[in-house]
């Protein structure tokens, strides 16, 4: 009887080492990272109440390298209160052999609304932590 109990024993802990064991590493892993933006394209002025559309360049990276987000970040004590903060972000797949091939962040769109009449200053975070910005007159 002893001897089921053992054999019994042995099984069940071999079949927990193996189960255990069998851990999943072909899932991709994804870091993030600020995408450094070389030029915003917008209107000088708008009236007020219509939509900014804003348009990002730059290049996100290559074959392993995915547009993420755009992230809007909270305004700090020295910023203009008719001001938009964003940061863009990219996920790059970790682990893997990757192309190439240049991706580039042509254009990407964001059509703003609900600012003050007067100066609007966009302000787009770059990897260093400056900032490219830009200014729209908003009409009265």
């Amino acid at each position: 009887m002893k001897k089921y109990y053992f054999v019994i024993t042995l099984i069940i802990v071999g079949f927990v080492v193996s189960v255990s064991s069998c851990k999943k590493d072909d899932e991709p892993t994804f870091t993030e990272t600020v995408i450094l933006i070389d030029s915003i394209v917008h209107p000088d002025t708008v009236a007020f109440g219509s939509p900014i559309p804003i348009k990002f360049y730059g290049v996100i990276g290559n074959g392993c390298d995915y547009f993420s987000r755009f992230e809007e970040i909270p305004l700090d004590e020295n910023d203009y209160e008719n001001t938009f903060k964003i940061k863009i972000w990219r996920k790059t797949e970790g682990g893997v052999s990757c192309t190439e091939i240049i991706k580039n962040l042509d254009g990407s769109q964001l059509n703003l609304s609900g600012m003050l009449a007067g100066n609007f200053v966009i302000k787009v975070v770059q990897p260093d932590g400056s900032y490219l910005e830009g200014l729209v007159f908003v009409e009265e």
